[in-house]
């Protein structure tokens, strides 16, 4: 017994070594595609908007996790045969303090994404006169400093101490590191995920189905035909708002107005984005801790 439990830990050994350099490929490109994605957006001359920022905040996190997190792991596990090899304390808590920070900030960037997008269509007068620019900044502070105060916890004490996480190696499983904690973050993390879904989908039925129904209303009304056309099931329009300054001057009513083209294609982005996330990422990390923990 103790033979096969010697050769099994030997192959996961193997496994994590042989992978290390892919892993340091894919950070690399990881890398390269939310840096493109930055300069892409900083790149306009325009006003930027919330949703952008956010894009840039999101994108900015990637990088991090590619450039910590990840790139720390697969050098501590390509220098594993060597005889110096050493997961220490100091390198261990930085590892498990920054890949949960950006583990939890991920998770709650796409769910602000998608409820900004949905506070946006639904609500796009109220959106335009709430200073969404300086909620979106409020909200990723908030997002930061809720992420680092959690993921910080266990490198402070906030850990089994029966069995020290950073003891033998680095074990940073949430149920290696402590009850309280895995609890803490499977519970953050579901939430993040579930209002990132919902916000979605009241996005998808204000855009597809009310607004529809809105217009298919008012044209049996004007018309009296029984049924709307085949050119007015498709168009949505966030509508143009015009502002007036105290001394009656009027801003442009293109500022935070969006097209019927760009509106479904920002929904089509957002959307893709949430479900890519909860699909590849979110879900996989809360059923792994979920079933570890329980």
């Amino acid at each position: 017994m103790n033979r096969m439990g010697d050769s099994v830990g030997d192959l996961s050994q193997a496994t994590l070594h042989n992978n290390s350099l892919w892993w340091l490929a894919c950070g690399l490109l990881a890398l390269l595609a939310n840096s493109w994605i930055i300069l892409s957006i900083t790149a306009k001359q325009q006003k930027h908007k919330p949703l952008e920022l956010l894009l840039c905040f999101l994108a900015g996190t990637h990088i991090l996790m590619a450039t910590v997190p990840l790139t720390t792991y697969a050098v501590v596990q390509l220098r594993s045969e060597s005889p110096d090899y050493d997961w220490n304390e100091s390198i261990c808590k930085v590892f498990v303090s920054t890949y949960y920070t950006l583990a939890l900030a991920t998770c709650f960037t796409v769910a602000s994404l998608s409820y900004h997008r949905m506070w946006m269509v639904r609500w796009p007068v109220n959106y335009r006169l709430s200073n969404a620019k300086k909620q979106a900044l409020h909200a990723v502070m908030g997002i930061w400093m809720v992420s680092f105060i959690l993921s910080t916890l266990p490198s402070i004490g906030w850990h089994n101490n029966g069995e020290r996480y950073y003891a033998s190696g680095c074990q940073f499983i949430v149920s290696k590191i402590g009850l309280g904690f895995g609890v803490c973050f499977s519970l953050l993390l579901l939430g993040g995920i579930v209002m990132g879904l919902v916000c979605v989908g009241i996005t998808f039925y204000q855009t597809l189905w009310a607004h529809r129904r809105h217009r298919c209303h008012h044209q049996r009304a004007d018309e009296a035909a029984s049924s709307c056309p085949t050119g007015a099931h498709n168009n949505f329009n966030v509508p143009a708002i015009v502002v007036e300054d105290v001394r009656g001057k009027r801003r442009s009513s293109l500022d935070g107005s969006e097209s019927a083209k760009t509106s479904m294609q920002m929904t089509n982005l957002i959307s893709a984005i949430v479900f890519l996330y909860d699909t590849l990422t979110g879900v996989p990390i809360l059923d792994g801790e979920v079933k570890i923990l329980f």
